[in-house]
């Protein structure tokens, strides 16, 4: 028989039933959403003090879910895809949305533990809705860590496992329970379990904010399409121990034990292969059920870098990693960068008014512009600790202030011993448990050379000023190209590039490599 747990410990249920929950919203301020967050999590927060009934307090836990969804949705835009490290408040959405779904997951999983501890009989035929509530605010917790990019603490994915294997212990991974009222739609505790799995093998910290949304919704129409097991066929996979407090790893089925469960993803395997090549064909992604917004080429990228990750094992690299105790200077921006390989401060056919305040200012004080010194320019470079690097790679990691960092960001990296900056680009970044800024930046093909580019001239009215870029030689496999600012890549378009020696007029051709704040596009000599 139910029991009024708040009732027993002298206090007043904060909400007693759905109908007072109904009320509460209804007079509640839940338009602006970090208000909104703010205000759910009080009331979480108090019901835990002064719960209801059991029975009546999921009924609440119900109502409540719909616009706790709506409010962490709309907050998590503030932080979501940001240049690392957060600001302030972006930091603070993370936090109000962390302290939401927490305290949501506690409750559900309070009523879990009365629902299969034989407390409340009422609660035990909603075990399987239950279970798989308190999976899901886990996972959402660990979700809107991918959506900032920050590390997983091993506590998330310890109650994350916990919750999963109540309900495999009772029998209710399987049963599918309402997710939505409209359109209906289901999912098992075992389903949203292993979205979670799946994005995380998938590596959310090396794609785009939008690339994210994809992989959610693809991992979570899929995941009924793996078994999680204590074998496989195969003689290793991905495997995860319920009784650990790690993501799911590459492991041999040899050493497992008896609380690890493998990924099988052969049903999986089937269903994305048919709609990789059905893409390769011509069909549209939206007909295959990858969503409206899936667009391609980007949904086929996509779609095989998810293959990959899911049914495969993980790539051995083309070349080997080593450690490399010391400091990479790191530098960022166009201007910075610029000044880094050609050891001098650009300079354009710029007009007076066209200098930014900050530069009116320096030479108003200094005679020059910030940056330009008596014996050269003045580069500002980060330090970072460098982890590991290998030919083309490098992980690095930043303990204390510097300059954001975006995903896919130009970087110039110059360790310790090398001559020269390398230009590079930024494949995945993360903020660790410990607050470090962690980066895995890729070189982008040969030595940059700094250049100057401006539209082509043609000889009448005012030619444009010259702006920053860069030229990379040719290299075995590839032909020579241009790093542009974005917003100047045009195929066909016609530029003046400007080195130390010569003039050249140049045709863009293919685009080569879209970044953050950059592109790489292949060139050619333009006759006449």
């Amino acid at each position: 028989m139910a029991t009024a747990i708040g009732a027993a410990q002298g206090r007043t249920p904060a909400l007693a039933d759905a109908k007072a929950a109904e009320a509460w919203l209804a007079n509640a301020a839940l338009v602006d959403p970090r208000q909104a967050c703010h205000e759910l999590t009080g009331l979480l927060e108090r019901l835990e003090d002064a719960p209801p009934a059991e029975r009546a307090y999921l009924d609440v836990l119900e109502k409540l879910r719909e616009p706790i969804q709506v409010a962490q949705a709309e907050h998590a835009k503030k932080f979501t895809g940001r240049p690392l490290p957060l600001r302030d408040v972006e930091s603070a959405a993370f936090d109000q949305v962390f302290d939401l779904w927490s305290a949501f997951g506690r409750a559900y999983r309070r009523l879990l533990g009365a629902a299969v501890d034989g407390r409340d009989a009422e609660l035990l035929p909603q075990a399987a809705l239950l279970a798989q509530r308190t999976i899901e605010a886990r996972a959402a917790v660990i979700n809107a860590h991918y959506r900032c990019r920050r590390e997983v603490d091993g506590d998330l994915w310890r109650e994350l496992h916990d919750a999963y294997q109540i309900a495999e212990s009772y029998g209710l991974a399987r049963t599918s329970v309402p997710t939505k009222r409209k359109p209906a739609t289901s999912a098992s505790p075992a389903q949203v379990y292993v979205r979670t799995l799946l994005l995380d093998i998938a590596n959310p910290y090396a794609i785009s904010a939008r690339d994210f949304q994809w992989l959610r919704r693809w991992a979570g129409l899929w995941a009924h399409k793996v078994e999680l097991g204590l074998a496989l066929d195969a003689a290793q996979g991905y495997a995860v121990d319920l009784a650990g407090a790690a993501p799911p790893a590459w492991t041999r089925l040899e050493s497992a034990t008896p609380t690890t469960r493998f990924l099988d993803t052969s049903q999986l395997k089937r269903s994305i292969k048919g709609r990789l090549r059905k893409l390769e064909q011509g069909a549209e992604p939206e007909a295959l059920g990858l969503g409206k917004d899936a667009v391609q080429p980007d949904a086929g990228r996509l779609l095989a870098q998810a293959a990959r990750a899911w049914l495969e094992a993980p790539a051995a690299r083309q070349f080997t990693r080593r450690l490399a105790p010391g400091r990479t200077e790191l530098v960022s921006g166009f201007d910075s960068l610029h000044v880094a390989l050609t050891g001098r401060v650009f300079k354009s056919a710029a007009r007076h008014w066209d200098y930014s305040r900050r530069d009116a200012e320096s030479l108003a004080i200094y005679g020059a512009v910030a940056g330009a010194g008596a014996d050269g320019p003045r580069l500002a470079t980060e330090a970072w600790e460098t982890l590991d690097e290998s030919a083309n790679g490098f992980r690095l990691r930043r303990k204390g202030a510097g300059e954001r960092l975006s995903h896919h960001q130009l970087v110039g990296l110059k360790p310790q011993g090398a001559r020269t900056f390398i230009l590079s680009e930024v494949r995945w970044l993360t903020v660790g448990v410990d607050g470090a800024l962690v980066i895995g930046a890729q070189a982008l093909p040969g030595l940059a050379q700094g250049v100057a580019v401006r539209p082509a001239w043609g000889g009448t009215g005012t030619p444009e000023p010259y702006v920053q870029a860069f030229v990379l030689p040719a290299m075995p496999g590839s032909s020579p190209s241009l790093v542009l600012p974005t917003g100047w890549y045009q195929q066909g378009r016609d530029l003046e590039v400007k080195t130390d020696e010569d003039l050249m007029a140049v045709r863009l051709g293919a685009l080569l490599q879209h970044g953050f704040d950059f592109d790489r596009v292949a060139f050619a000599p333009r006759a006449g």
